[in-house]
């Protein structure tokens, strides 16, 4: 995170939203990328156009980085730490327009623990030479997944609360990957979206540490690849998410069957 907060602080931050500002007036991205991305290093590398019309103009750039120090908190509103950990942690770097308003924000939407790369390796669904791919595909995929969390509860679409920890378990490989929802805490608070949510996965089961319950609750896990969700998608994940949340004490330790973990 210090190459994070480093570059937040300094000019080049200040160029890259100018850049951005800049270029929300045209009406084709043209050297959009160039002009952004060189300001990013380096903290980010370069961006990415997600949309860009008459309705909006967004850009974005992501960045995989270990920390080995990561301070999670408890989404409360109160500053409750839980712990600190070794971590890597998935970070967008985003910049929207619409008309002549223009933000920017940071969002973290997940991290993976250093216990979990551990038990990825240690019970055989990843090797060393697949490790740094399979970490970019699960934090993708807890990325996706908070963000249909924050988007149903922000529409009033799920029962679950911001303000609160929960526990899910999510398909992977032979078993199931144990995800909690944390927040991160940050000086700079303007630049990032608040309130942070963050999927932080907290460890690896095989198959044979699987409960009845667990099982139940991955069943019918289907995660849309598609660009544009589809609303019959997008109610399906919804329900899954809500039907698979589990309310927790951040600070309680993981609990499976014969404390295997």
């Amino acid at each position: 995170m210090a190459v994070i907060t480093d570059w937040l602080g300094s000019p080049r931050r200040t160029a890259a939203v100018s850049a951005f500002r800049v270029s929300a007036n045209s009406k084709k991205p043209g050297r959009v990328v160039e002009r952004i991305s060189k300001h990013l290093r380096p903290a980010f590398g370069r961006v990415h156009l997600a949309q860009w019309d008459k309705e909006m103009k967004a850009v974005f750039a992501v960045r995989l980085a270990s920390a080995s120090e990561t301070d999670v908190f408890a989404m409360t509103i109160g500053e409750q730490k839980a712990f600190t950990e070794r971590s890597i942690i998935l970070s967008d770097l985003m910049f929207f327009a619409r008309g002549q308003e223009c933000s920017t924000n940071i969002n973290i939407a997940a991290n993976i623990s250093h216990h979990t790369v551990s038990r990825l390796l240690e019970r055989g669904v990843s090797t060393p030479e697949t490790i740094k791919a399979d970490v970019l595909k699960i934090l993708q995929e807890a990325r996706a997944l908070r963000n249909f969390m924050s988007w149903g509860i922000e529409h009033s679409l799920s029962k679950l609360q911001g303000d609160i920890t929960y526990d899910f378990i999510v398909p992977y490989g032979h078993g199931g990957l144990i995800v909690r929802t944390f927040r991160t805490n940050t000086s700079v608070k303007s630049f990032f979206s608040d309130p942070m949510p963050v999927f932080s996965v907290r460890t690896y089961l095989d198959g044979s540490m699987l409960s009845p319950r667990d099982r139940e609750r991955m069943a019918g896990f289907r995660l849309s690849r598609d660009p544009i969700v589809s609303t019959e998608d997008s109610r399906h994940i919804l329900a899954w998410i809500q039907g698979n949340a589990e309310e927790t004490d951040p600070r309680r330790r993981l609990l499976v069957s014969q404390d295997l973990d």
